[in-house]
């Protein structure tokens, strides 16, 4: 039983990036750096073809349809961040007690935070470069979801509960998301 694709995506590959397909693992390398990504749903398959890279399913069904453009998303961010990287810059606010943060090795500790005592604490995921200072936490690297996952650890560590948020506006936010010279700014 052969198994023909009924519905399939392309993405270019560009010339400063190599792409190498073994099974359902892609590895992409840049400039910048090299990602490895499984994708490992049974119904789709995963191709090169001269300067593309084709991800395929020969099940016509919503979901299945999905999944290829999910693997074509993920390639393309692989793709942008070896060759560019990710920046997060994200704002220290407070309005009385100053936040102070640290960075430990894979931990961040954030501290004063509305004058509490205790030290609350954010993980860092993967290998992203953290930069700090007076007001700025800066997160970059090359795979997007590392660089956003451990922006939202931070931003959720300083999450105020049991009180009016309207009032209370203090915390780490992420105000800028930067790719190469490109600036995209969240209001």
């Amino acid at each position: 039983m052969s198994k023909e694709a009924l519905y399939d995506k392309r993405i270019e590959i560009p010339e400063d990036v190599s792409v190498t397909v073994e099974g359902k693992t892609v590895q992409v390398s840049g400039t910048k750096g090299t990602l490895v990504k499984t994708f490992p749903e049974p119904q789709t398959t995963i191709n090169l073809e001269g300067n593309e890279l084709v991800a395929a399913t020969w099940i016509n069904r919503k979901r299945t349809r999905a999944l290829v453009g999910t693997v074509v998303a993920h390639v393309r961010n692989m793709i942008i961040g070896v060759q560019h990287g990710y920046t997060y810059e994200m704002k220290i606010v407070y309005s009385h007690f100053p936040i102070t943060v640290e960075i430990h090795g894979e931990i961040v500790y954030i501290k004063n935070f509305i004058g509490e005592r205790g030290i609350r604490k954010a993980r860092l995921i993967g290998n992203v470069d953290v930069k700090t200072t007076e007001d700025e936490v800066i997160i970059s690297g090359v795979d997007i979801e590392h660089v956003s996952q451990s922006a939202a650890n931070i931003q959720l560590a300083t999450k105020i509960r049991d009180k009016d948020r309207r009032v209370f506006l203090d915390g780490i936010y992420v105000i800028k998301k930067r790719l190469g010279e490109e600036v995209k700014t969240i209001v």
